[in-house]
């Protein structure tokens, strides 16, 4: 599945159209028709401006845009594994931070 196309699809999911996406990112409507055609590639900025309106990671978008439909489990079953040891990372880092605090006071 192209980018364009994953987009698409998380956005009629979510159940926005393209003229409610494309206001509140300050773009025309036409221009995200041309992204979900993939006819224009879109901006970092945009992309996390549409996944903060659709309330995903912007990682998401290239999950569905890569995945295979063969490896999908594959796929995320890694992508569970990556988010458990990050999850993992922020909160000894924010133990740290605590620690530290008490310490201080």
């Amino acid at each position: 599945m192209e980018l364009g196309s994953a987009i698409k699809l998380m956005r009629t999911a979510a159940g926005f159209k393209q003229k409610d996406v494309a206001s509140k990112l300050a773009v025309t409507s036409n221009y995200i028709s041309l992204i979900e055609a993939g006819k224009r590639e879109p901006s970092v900025a945009l992309l996390r401006g549409l996944a903060k309106i659709l309330g995903v990671p912007v990682v998401l978008f290239f999950l569905w845009a890569d995945s295979d439909t063969r490896n999908a489990r594959q796929d995320f079953g890694q992508l569970r594994a990556m988010l458990s040891r990050l999850e993992a990372m922020y909160l000894v880092a924010n133990r740290q931070k605590t620690r530290k605090k008490r310490v201080a006071a």
